[in-house]
Order: C-alpha cells, then sequence, then structure tokens
C-alpha cells in the first residue's frame, strides 16, 4: 500500500513541477545584486551561468539561505524557484530545510502573483506535502516516523497558506502515525519554526488537541 502512495505521489509531484517550470519560464537575469560581502561569498555567479535543471542543491543553498535578506530580488528569485522548488520537494536531503524555502514565498509576496503562478505553487505544495507523508509514512514501517510532512505544513504556515486542507489529512485513518507522532511531539518538540507562525501553530494546536481542524 505503501509502495503504490509513494508511485502516485512522486507522479504528482513531477507533474507539479513541471508545470511551476513552464509558469515560471523566463531567461536568467545578467546578474543577481546584494551587499558586496554576501554576493562575494555566496557563489550567485554560478546560478546564472548553469543551466536551470542542471543546477545543484549544493549551489543553491547560500542562495536560498540569504534571499531576501542579504542578496537577490523577484527578478532572480522568480527565475530560480523552479529549482529550487524541484530539489526541495524531490531532494530533501541536498536542501534547505522546507520551512526556510517556503518562507521565501512569504517574502517574494506570492499572493500578488498572477492567479496560474499561485495555482502552480499551490498545486505543487499540495504535491510536495501528499510526497512528504508518504515518505514519512514509509519510515513508520521501520518503526521511526518522518517529521517532513510537519515541515511542510510549518513552511506553508510561514509563507501565508491556509493550512486546513492538510491538517485534515493528518486527520485521516492512513496519516495516524504521523498525527500520533505530532501528538506526542507536542507542544515542546515540534519544529522551531512554528515560533514564527502563531496562527499556524494554533491551527495546528487545534489538530492535535482536540482532532479537527
Amino acid at each position: 500500500m505503501v509502495d503504490s502512495s509513494m508511485s502516485f505521489a512522486d507522479a504528482r509531484l513531477r507533474a507539479a513541477i513541471d508545470a511551476v517550470y513552464r509558469h515560471f519560464s523566463m531567461t536568467a537575469p545578467s546578474a543577481i545584486e546584494g551587499c558586496p560581502c554576501c554576493v562575494g561569498t555566496r557563489n550567485v555567479d554560478v546560478l546564472l551561468t548553469t543551466p536551470l535543471r542542471d543546477i545543484t542543491g549544493e549551489a543553491l543553498w547560500d542562495y536560498v539561505s540569504g534571499v531576501y535578506y542579504t542578496i537577490g530580488s523577484d527578478r532572480d528569485f522568480r527565475y530560480l524557484l523552479p529549482r529550487i522548488l524541484e530539489i526541495s520537494a524531490s531532494d530533501p536531503g541536498n536542501a534547505n530545510n522546507p520551512e526556510i524555502v517556503l518562507n521565501k514565498l512569504g517574502l517574494a509576496r506570492w499572493r500578488s502573483w498572477a492567479p496560474d503562478e499561485q495555482r502552480a505553487v499551490t498545486e505543487l505544495l499540495d504535491a510536495w506535502f501528499e510526497r512528504a507523508l508518504a515518505r514519512d509514512l514509509s519510515e513508520a514501517e521501520d518503526g521511526w516516523v518522518g517529521r517532513e510532512a510537519e515541515s511542510v505544513i510549518c513552511g506553508a504556515a510561514l509563507a501565508g497558506f491556509p493550512l486546513e486542507r492538510w491538517l485534515v489529512r493528518l486527520t485521516e485513518p492512513f496519516a495516524k502515525p504521523v498525527l500520533e507522532d505530532l501528538k506526542n511531539r507536542f507542544p515542546s518538540e515540534l519544529s522551531p519554526f512554528w515560533e514564527q507562525s502563531l496562527g499556524g501553530h494554533r491551527e495546528l494546536a487545534t489538530i492535535l488537541t482536540q482532532g479537527q481542524a
């Protein structure tokens, strides 16, 4: 059952990633601006000279950490966004935490984007959550419950996404191991990033303490 869920989640995620590439297709910017000391140490040149789909998670790491703080702008963030999301969702071991990645969408004011761009990102986030949940459940078969789905939900909260549909998924019978793990870790052992989204934390707490969104 888990294998089939993983296969379906993989296919859905791949389609959602391809859609984001289509909607955010553009030429590379001529430069990535920022404070001189940060631009000089974050190896941003490779991000503009490497084909987008070939950029590695390692190459993106420092950029994602610093964008909207010390380097970067809307232009380069939107150009790199498909690859950032692709690596974050499909290869999390080589990416920044989901909370860090998705918080950048809030800083980029994603709700001001064109409707089709907002839909593409939302659909990718849906697919990312389902893939993360499937991964967490596959680990539960070995006695350890993964925590990636929580990280994705927390990141979504930081970006200003409504959480209800993902929280409801956690209450379905198939997701019981993940929900029980969250309850066991609540409130002191959850992702520390929840402290930056008190509204999202309240929504999660309602699920964990009352069993409803």
